[in-house]
């Protein structure tokens, strides 16, 4: 009995020891896993990757419960931004204008409708500047919108308008581009322009389908279904898969398309998208051609505005479309759609400094670069997209930008629009893995020769990283990508 109880007691003893020496082992790589030196080392390794030795970058990563640096290099030198850019423009929005605030686009008769249905005058349609007058809230339905329009108009008996139906999109300039973006890319669907009155995300969508005799000109199909544009299509079919390459651009100044090349006959239909010239006349021009096609007779042209109309009268609305400034914000960065990103811009131009211009929106990022603590000697700003390469931030004014916006009261408008590892956006296939997916909301930005990744980690300790990776004048974007995942995984594995 002595025995036994003496093996029990140092069996007993022996398991006080090994919980003593576990729970110490745990607390200690718990402790190591988060010390600075860890963390610290780890990135300093992969820093040393061959890929990187002519390449310029900064990064900064920052806990914002402690409100300390974690980790810095050349965190206040300027770096190229692309598409980060937005970041700074959300945070604006969200700052000035709110996510309640509302695009409304209405539709106005101007004139005397007879009890005969007869309109003696002019269909208007007044602009705000919303970009989400497309097939994007509608089931991918284009035309939803005109279609909902002149549904109204129907509605209201008119079935005959005598005048024109003008489009008003005097909200903003007429300044379409940006001169800093590239010329030999304007006609493409990430250069689209920005107007008061806008549509389709100012594109038109095209589709190719190979004719299965090679030779013969491929079938084109677009939509919406418009006589605004030109199609030069000398596109044809090619048995050789080799030969699978085609090419299809606007004329600047024109709506006149262009497409050449080779269309591989087994390949599947593609689809490309355009941007259009005259956003405004663009819309007026469809919305004119569905009046007629669902009855109602327009005696009139599809115009824009200009200095001669003056609508002294009452108008009288028929509908109206509305759409806010969180869907808007969502659309920009989980797609980092350029276009809403101009748009949001004039926008703040027009709201704060009472014009519709980029300049005045720019006027308005420098006020809340100045609410940040930076002045504009420490920074650049093109234009509202991160098309222009004159953008220029540095990682420390990007990561207390988002320090700023997450004691926000509206910070999960910005979080919830970033893309999320693994599932969404830009970072859908990327940081995959489950022990990475769904960890990091950030968004990516790329353009020649420059790659960014900024945003923030929620970790499992109750903390919240905000931190910016910017890599300009590298040759392998794939390597570069990889080494911001790598980054971001040791965040997560250090701080989790």
């Amino acid at each position: 009995m002595d025995c036994c109880k003496f093996t029990l007691k140092v069996h007993f003893n022996t398991f006080i020891l090994v919980f003593i020496c576990s729970v110490f082992f745990t607390k200690f790589l718990e402790a190591n896993a988060t010390s600075p030196t860890n963390f610290d080392s780890r990135i300093q390794i992969l820093l040393k990757n061959p890929s990187l030795k002519n390449v310029s970058y900064g990064i900064s990563v920052v806990s914002i419960k402690k409100n300390t640096p974690l980790f810095s290099y050349r965190d206040n030198d300027l770096f190229c931004i692309a598409s980060n850019m937005k970041l700074l423009t959300t945070a604006a929005a969200i700052e000035y204008l709110g996510p309640d605030f509302e695009y409304r686009t209405s539709v106005d008769a101007h004139g005397v409708i007879t009890a005969s249905g007869e309109l003696k005058g002019d269909i208007i349609i007044r602009g705000s500047g919303d970009p989400n007058l497309s097939g994007r809230f509608y089931n991918g339905n284009i035309t939803s919108v005109p279609e909902s329009w002149a549904n109204a108009i129907r509605s209201k008996g008119i079935r005959k308008v005598t005048g024109d139906i003008i489009a008003d999109d005097s909200v903003f300039d007429r300044i379409y581009t940006n001169p800093n973006w590239p010329e030999n890319q304007l006609s493409a669907w990430y250069c689209a322009p920005s107007c008061g009155l806008s549509f389709n995300d100012n594109c038109v969508d095209i589709t190719l389908i190979s004719d299965k005799k090679p030779g013969n000109v491929v079938t084109v199909l677009v939509e919406p279904s418009t006589s605004y544009f030109t199609i030069v299509n000398k596109c044809v079919s090619t048995s050789q898969k080799k030969e699978h390459a085609y090419s299809i651009y606007r004329k600047p100044g024109t709506n006149q398309i262009f497409i050449k090349g080779k269309f591989w006959i087994n390949a599947s239909p593609e689809k490309t998208w355009v941007n259009v010239h005259n956003p405004a006349l663009y819309l007026a021009t469809v919305f004119k051609e569905i009046l007629e096609k669902k009855g109602t007779e327009v005696q009139g042209c599809a115009r824009v505005i200009d200095e001669t109309d003056s609508f002294d009268s009452v108008l009288e609305k028929i509908t109206e479309t509305v759409s806010t400034m969180k869907q808007t914000i969502l659309v920009m960065n989980k797609n980092s759609q350029n276009f809403y990103a101009e748009q949001i811009l004039k926008t703040l131009g027009l709201q704060i400094k009472g014009r519709g211009s980029s300049n005045a929106g720019i006027e308005v990022l420098h006020a809340f670069m100045r609410k940040l603590g930076f002045s504009p000697d420490e920074y650049q700003i093109e234009d509202g997209s991160g098309l222009s390469k004159g953008n220029k931030l540095s990682p420390r004014i990007i990561t207390t930008l988002l320090t700023h916006m997450n004691e926000h009261p509206y910070k999960d408008v910005l979080y919830d629009s970033l893309p999320v590892s693994g599932i969404d956006g830009g970072l859908r296939h990327r940081m995959i893995s489950s022990r990475y997916k769904n960890k990091i909301h950030a968004k990516t930005g790329y353009i020649a020769k420059t790659s960014a990744l900024s945003g923030y980690i929620d970790t499992l300790n109750g903390d919240t990283l905000a931190f910016s990776i910017l890599m300009n004048n590298f040759k392998d974007l794939d390597v570069i990508r990889k080494i911001q995942d790598n980054i971001c995984q040791i965040l997560v594995d250090c701080y989790n």
